[in-house]
């Protein structure tokens, strides 16, 4: 027997596949307003991915899985339960108003009860829908962040070095972007995607109830006015994505301009700077302010029109079909009683206050994945950064990997640099045609003018910045050790800070014991031991008027409670415990006093390790053999020397000797007769090396010196 449909139920079938039609009519809207808005380029800077849904795809896919797609398919589950129990609530509804109208009030406190008793369960459905949310918003930010913590600290790459300082795409505020941005954006994302699914649901279940109860006319009425009402809306709508990304780079700023006044506040209180600094603090912030009122006037247009349209005018249009059944007899309305025709009143125009906040909300996604796509275009932004790098003076190399001198870097035992060129990143040559060698035990000091790039070599070698040109052999990198200008104190206990980067585990595995670790803060002059002949120790302090020395397994604010004479001892006695094969020491003994410099040095010495240090510390000659001097000049050249000619003396001074400018170093090695020497001639452009037997005596092969790519042995 074939199954033969009524007319509701027929209604029902049609208005469910006009309900489809119409959600494919709104997301081709949505696009267009998409379309719309990235032309009206409120701030042509800020760009802002068009495609949405290909960027959130590409992040969801890329650092979310299986557990955020079941949080997911369950939210949605939640989603239909609720609409389905508001339906339910709905024609409950209408009929506790007849029984009332009709005065049965038996009936009445049945149905009464009846509610009391269901809604316990959509209470507990409302209940776990905030928990879906809350869930999915933790889980998407939980797994964003940890992906970014894996390729921002990922090992031998240093991200977190080169995207905060390397290159001209460098990612601003990358603190905020990692903690306040994805934060955001999971958040949003939650948010966006519940209230996406809502009225997508709603939609389709109150579209076929009021198909079948009223027929097609209403829901058709409804949609037509809401896509006319919409249009009209768009031509004020304001560009919520460029808004949101622009509102999140002024955020980063303000917040950077704090964060910079905190790590500078004591060289700003030394110099009386209160004044400047907070003139900086109240641009930012007016920065903000200025772009927050300009996004809050930009809405109050659309706003107006769309409440207009949406809540109050939509209103007229519902109640005049609501009557229309009954005012033209339709649908056995003239024969019902006015209680029925007040219980299908009630019923009916919940049914149809939820169908209309559902059509406004669907065609309002616009605003809501406005500001989404613009935290995803920054969160997306961020993850290509963090993922690959752009490349930095790939000109430059692809130029020298044609040539002669190709980067190349080899392992070994020794230190040695064949023909190395050093760029900045910039492309400002630093040094060119760098040839020695540097064997395990030999000490160096590297010398000249501000800014002219002493420190450079070792970002090479670090590989923090690129190899141009030349070979580079050098041992494995645990085997050369950086102490640099600022002291990084790691948290944890005192041990942890000896040891870093390793960690108990490792000291284990290494049979490395306590006792070494006390040894080497020995060493470094900054033990919490007492020195019997002066009753003190070099690690204490006073903490409630008695005084406080740390054991090993004490944890405490270090960075706070540590003088920067004390932490340069503690990087010392970190230097002691790796045992470096070569150490690069970057001016880190300036806050310490001589005779615990020396010390320092001649425990270096007594380790047989290899030393370069940078200083503008002529007394530091005394501990080294070569000194390395820089010319600073725009081609690059260089000299070596022997400490023990030059000691005393400043090389790169100039002083005036027969009508003939000459540095002070080169007219003190002449006097002395010092056949040989090494001195770049940095006004005619010649370079004189050192003979190869004497360099061999120094354990110092290959040397010469380099201006603009010229070496003469």
């Amino acid at each position: 027997m074939a199954f033969a449909m009524t007319r509701s139920q027929r209604n029902g079938v049609i208005g469910f596949f006009c309900s489809i039609g119409f959600l494919g009519f709104v997301s081709k809207f949505n696009d267009l307003v998409s379309s719309y808005q990235a032309r009206k380029n409120i701030k042509r800077k800020m760009k802002v991915d068009a495609g949405l849904w290909k960027t959130l795809r590409s992040i969801l896919f890329t650092a979310c899985g299986a557990r955020e797609g079941w949080t997911v398919f369950s939210l949605c589950c939640c989603l239909l339960l609720r609409t389905f129990g508001s339906v339910w609530v709905s024609q409950h509804w209408g009929k506790i108003v007849k029984s009332i109208v009709t005065r049965n009030f038996l009936a009445m406190r049945r149905l009464l009860f009846d509610f009391a008793g269901a809604t316990v369960g959509l209470a507990l459905l409302n209940a776990m829908l905030k928990y879906y949310i809350s869930t999915l918003k933790e889980q998407v930010r939980e797994k964003l962040t940890n992906w970014c913590h894996e390729k921002y600290m990922r090992p031998k790459d240093m991200i977190f070095y080169k995207a905060n300082k390397v290159g001209d795409d460098k990612l601003d505020n990358l603190d905020h972007r990692i903690t306040s941005d994805v934060d955001k954006f999971a958040e949003i994302f939650a948010m966006v995607l519940s209230q996406s699914l809502k009225p997508i649901v709603d939609f389709v279940v109150y579209s076929v109830e009021l198909s079948r109860v009223q027929g097609l006319a209403t829901p058709l009425t409804l949609y037509s006015w809401f896509a006319f009402a919409s249009i009209i809306s768009t031509v004020t709508l304001p560009p919520f994505g460029e808004l949101s990304a622009q509102e999140q780079h002024l955020e980063g700023e303000f917040r950077g301009a704090h964060s910079k006044l905190i790590a500078n506040c004591e060289q700003i209180a030394f110099l009386g700077g209160e004044g400047p600094e907070k003139r900086v603090l109240n641009v930012k912030m007016q920065q903000l302010l200025s772009h927050l009122r300009k996004s809050t006037q930009l809405n109050f247009n659309s706003e107006t029109v769309r409440q207009y349209l949406n809540k109050y005018f939509v209103t007229v249009i519902g109640l005049s079909l609501v009557a229309r059944p009954v005012r033209l007899g339709t649908g056995g309305m003239a024969t019902k009683s006015p209680e029925e025709v007040s219980q299908y009143f009630v019923s009916t125009w919940r049914n149809m206050e939820a169908i209309s906040t559902s059509i406004q909300d669907l065609f309002e996604l616009t605003n809501r994945i406005g500001r989404l796509s613009g935290f995803s275009s920054r969160v997306w932004q961020l993850m290509c950064g963090l993922q690959m790098r752009p490349p930095v003076l790939h000109k430059e190399i692809d130029a020298a990997s044609k040539g002669n001198n190709p980067p190349v870097f080899k392992e070994g035992e020794d230190l040695k640099f064949e023909n190395v060129s050093v760029y900045r990143p910039d492309g400002t040559l630093l040094v060119a045609n760098l040839n020695f060698e540097v064997k395990k035990g030999s000490r160096v000091l590297v010398t000249g003018t501000n800014g002219c790039g002493k420190s450079s070599l070792f970002r090479v070698i670090r590989k923090l910045w690129p190899l141009v040109s030349g070979t580079i052999t050098m041992p494995e990198d645990k085997n050369i050790y950086f102490l640099t200008q600022v002291n990084f104190v790691p948290v944890g206990t005192l041990r942890d800070i000896i040891i870093y980067p390793h960690t108990q585990a490792d000291m284990a595995a290494e049979n490395r014991t306590d006792e070494e670790v006390r040894e080497c803060l020995r060493w470094a002059h900054c033990s919490p031991e007492v020195k019997p002949e002066e009753g003190r120790a070099d690690l204490e302090f006073m903490e409630d008027g008695s005084i406080f020395r740390p054991d090993l397994d004490d944890e405490r604010d270090w960075v706070k409670d540590l003088s920067p004479g004390q932490k340069q001892k503690l990087a010392f006695a970190r230097l002691f415990y790796h045992k470096p094969s070569f150490v690069v020491l970057d001016e880190c003994t300036n806050g310490i006093s001589p005779d615990v410099e020396k010390s320092l040095y001649e425990r270096c010495t007594t380790m047989n390790l290899g030393v370069f240090s940078i200083s503008h510390k002529i007394e530091l000659k005394e501990f080294h053999d070569f000194e390395l001097h820089y010319r600073g000049d725009i081609s690059g050249s260089w000299e070596l020397l022997k400490c023990a000619d030059t000691k005393g003396v400043y090389v790169g001074s100039k002083i005036s000797k027969g009508g003939k400018t000459m540095d002070r170093a080169q007219s003190e090695l002449t006097e002395k007769q010092l056949d040989n020497a090494t001195a770049g001639n940095g006004a005619g452009g010649k370079t004189v090396g050192r003979s190869q037997s004497e360099l061999s005596e120094m354990q110092l092969d290959n040397a010469s010196a380099g201006k603009a790519g010229q070496s003469q042995g």
